[in-house]
């Protein structure tokens, strides 16, 4: 995979992460958790999903051709 390849893939999982939880980048009203608060969960979810990608890479992917 070239770097544009990497780069487009990244960029596209932050418009992802700021589709789902827009209260990181852009506030939320009064009575909702802060900015701050919003940016730790968007941090651990897209955290967790890069933990679970490589997990299932290695164990389905990687592991079979390296088997190989």
């Amino acid at each position: 995979m070239g770097w544009a390849a990497r780069f487009l893939t990244a960029v596209s999982f932050l418009a992802a992460g700021v589709l789902f939880a827009p209260d990181a980048l852009f506030g939320g009203a009064p009575g909702r958790p802060a900015a701050g608060v919003a940016a730790a969960r968007l941090a651990h979810v897209l955290c967790f999903a890069t933990a679970w990608g490589a997990a299932l890479w290695v164990t389905f992917i990687g592991g079979i051709v390296m088997f190989k």
